[in-house]
Parts: C-alpha cells; sequence; structure tokens
C-alpha cells in the first residue's frame, strides 16, 4: 500500500566474569580476538537488525539474531565489516539496542548487559552489567551528555545511568512513583528523559541529572505507547493499540492533540518505532499486510506521505529501528519475507529520502 498526502526491539559466554561494577577487555590475546573478530566482511546477510546508529558516514546494526553488529557505508550502502562473529570478546547477546556517542557505540544486550565498543578501531571497550547496575530487560538507550541512559522494562522496570568514558555506575532511577510498568522506549530533550510505557498506558517524564521525578502523564489517548521522540516543542508518542499518535508538550505535560488514521491520512496501523529530524517526525508501522513509514510534521501533524511495500518497492518486513544520515533514513527490517533477494531473509535495511520519501537502496540489493 503507498499513499502521497503532498507529492507524493542470554547468557553471556564469556570466559571473563562481569563483575558487580564493569570489567574491562585486559586479556593477553586481545589483539588475537579482535583480529578474528574484524575478519567477517563477507556479509551475506543481516539476521533480525533490532537497532541502528550512526557514527559518520558509517551505519551500525545491532542484528539480534547472530548477536553480531554489521558496519554499512552510509554512501554506498556496502557492508563493511561484521563484529562479533565467531568470538565472544565483545560481549554481544543478542543485542536488542545500540546508541552512537563520540567515537563509541552502546549494545544493550538480552542477557542484561551492555557493551561498549570502539568505532573508529571497532575494537571492545568493555561490558557493564552485574548487580550494581541493576540492567534488567533492556530494550532502549540513550544519551544525556556523558551519561548513558538504559531503559529496563518488565514490571520492576526502571533507568540505569552510567558514565560513558569510565563505565562507572552512576545511579538506577526506579520505584511505583514512576509508574514503570513495560516500559517500551524513551526520548531525550536537554536533561528530561520521557519513557513511554506500554503497561500503565503512559509517559514518564525524569530528570536524568537529578532522577527526580517530573509528572506522570497517562490516559488522555495514550494507549498502550510503543515509541516516543520529540520534535517541534513536542514529545510525540506512538499509541499501538488505537493506532495513533498522541502530542504532548515538552514543557508543560499538556496533551496537545491525537492523531489517529480514521481518515486514511497516516497510514498508522499499530504503530511503534518514532524518530525526529527536529521538523518531521517519522512513525513505522512494523505489522499487517502492509507495513509502512509515515512523514509527519512536528509542529502541525500535517501528515506528508506514508510510504509501503507496493511504491518503490520497500520490502519492509516487521520494522524494527530507525537511522537518520544526512538527507537519508534508514529503515531497519527484523524479517525478509518481503524481499525478494534470498540473501535478505533473514533481515534487510532500507534507505529513504527524508523529505520525499523515495526509495534510494536496499540492503542487501533486489
Amino acid at each position: 500500500m503507498a499513499h502521497l498526502i503532498s507529492a507524493s526491539r542470554r547468557s553471556l559466554t564469556l570466559s571473563l566474569v562481569v563483575t558487580a561494577a564493569l570489567v574491562a577487555f585486559t586479556t593477553p590475546d586481545f589483539a588475537s580476538s579482535v583480529a578474528a573478530a574484524n575478519a567477517r566482511v563477507t556479509l551475506p546477510e543481516f539476521d533480525a537488525p533490532s537497532g541502528l546508529a550512526v557514527t559518520g558516514t558509517h551505519l551500525w546494526v545491532a542484528n539480534a539474531g547472530d548477536s553480531t553488529l554489521t558496519e554499512v557505508d552510509t554512501t554506498t550502502g556496502a557492508r563493511l565489516v561484521q563484529l562479533g562473529y565467531g568470538s565472544p570478546v565483545f560481549g554481544f547477546s543478542h543485542p536488542l539496542a545500540i546508541i552512537a556517542l563520540g567515537t563509541d557505540l552502546f549494545v544493550a544486550n538480552a542477557n542484561d548487559t551492555v557493551s561498549e565498543v570502539n568505532a573508529i578501531d571497532r575494537g571492545p571497550v568493555r561490558v557493564i552489567g552485574g548487580t550494581t547496575f541493576r540492567i534488567s530487560h533492556p530494550v532502549a538507550l540513550a544519551t544525556v551528555g556523558n551519561t548513558v541512559l538504559v531503559l529496563n522494562s518488565g514490571p520492576s522496570g526502571s533507568i540505569t545511568e552510567f558514565s560513558a568514558s569510565s563505565g562507572a555506575f552512576v545511579m538506577n532511577i526506579r520505584g511505583a512513583a514512576y509508574a514503570f510498568d513495560d516500559s517500551a522506549a524513551l526520548a531525550v530533550t536537554g536533561t528530561h528523559v520521557f519513557v513511554a510505557d506500554k503497561g500503565n498506558d503512559s509517559v514518564t517524564e525524569v530528570d536524568a541529572t537529578t532522577g527526580k521525578l517530573v509528572r506522570v502523564i497517562a490516559r488522555q489517548g495514550l494507549s498502550a505507547p510503543d515509541g516516543v521522540a520529540i520534535g517541534g516543542g513536542s514529545v510525540w508518542v506512538a499509541d499501538q493499540a488505537t493506532s495513533g499518535v498522541t502530542a504532548i508538550s515538552a514543557v508543560s505535560g499538556r496533551v496537545l492533540a491525537n492523531r489517529t488514521d480514521a481518515n486514511a491520512s497516516y497510514g498508522f496501523w499499530h504503530p511503534t518505532v518514532m524518530a525526529s529530524t527536529g521538523a518531521n517526525i517519522y512513525v513505522a508501522t512494523p505489522l499487517g499486510t502492509s507495513p509502512m513509514v509515515t512523514r509527519m510534521s512536528s509542529t502541525t501533524a500535517k501528515p506528508y506521505w506514508f510510504m509501503c511495500n507496493t511504491n518503490g518497492p520497500y520490502y519492509f518486513s516487521l520494522l524494527s529501528a530507525f537511522a537518520v544520515a544526512g538527507p537519508d533514513l534508514w529503515v531497519a527490517s527484523r524479517s525478509g519475507a518481503n524481499s525478494k533477494t534470498p540473501a535478505a531473509a533473514t533481515g534487510s535495511l532500507t534507505e529513504l529520502n527524508l523529505m520525499s520519501g523515495a526509495l534510494v537502496r536496499t540492503v542487501p540489493a533486489p
């Protein structure tokens, strides 16, 4: 389906022990382990890509299926190298999210750890985890200054903060007052963090510098919120249960508007992942017969277009992550069910122009 309005998401197999604090990799075979991990340069496919991050002109893809990272050149679409394949030194375990800060990448793993990787030399830095950090079912990452935030899901959810430069524990934000119950996504503006919580039909605002609760915004149209992005002075929330989005004032916390696809203008169908470029909000509809990406104004909620498999074609299937690189939006599909490329059977990437939605390329190429 395509429609144009104007021109158109356990067990670590390390020989080292992750302590209650953190472990830096200083083993004698460090160099050989890194070399072995970097050796896989013939890359036949992705494997359930679940997170995307950008450093310069390089796109990093977290593969939940085979516990690896794939590096992609955003200018050519070429896959450069795959980290972690056949080597446990990075500590990857079915990674669920990834974020870049400076020259480092932070990867949230399903075994309740975060792996830090240097994006320049492609070497492991440390694995962060243990009882002090209280990382549990991590589903999303964000940064505030030099601090990394880990969103921990489940009925006893929390936010873990640690120093990006040293890996040192900063704090764990938790408690009944925060209303964390199946938290799904978070977004940051300034030092304030907004957490979309599916179980509580709410958005929680927290001051990341102090850990103090600012407010909990509940109901008012929020329904199983599964994605969040900030743009145009608003916090935009994907309401999975109602196939809509809710706009909340980033300053006052007041609900400003609810938008659904009642008149077939947005293409929403149980939306989840969201991204922002400031002026625009991008919303992923991952499921159903026609997965799609929607572009809308961050100030007026005007829908510009929604693109799906019959327009391009885009080969979307189980959309899982967005990343913005230059003028383009990269979209990860966890499955290759809609692709005509045999090598894309376990997932693919689609590159779209941010403004027009025009297809730039599919990786692997059909």
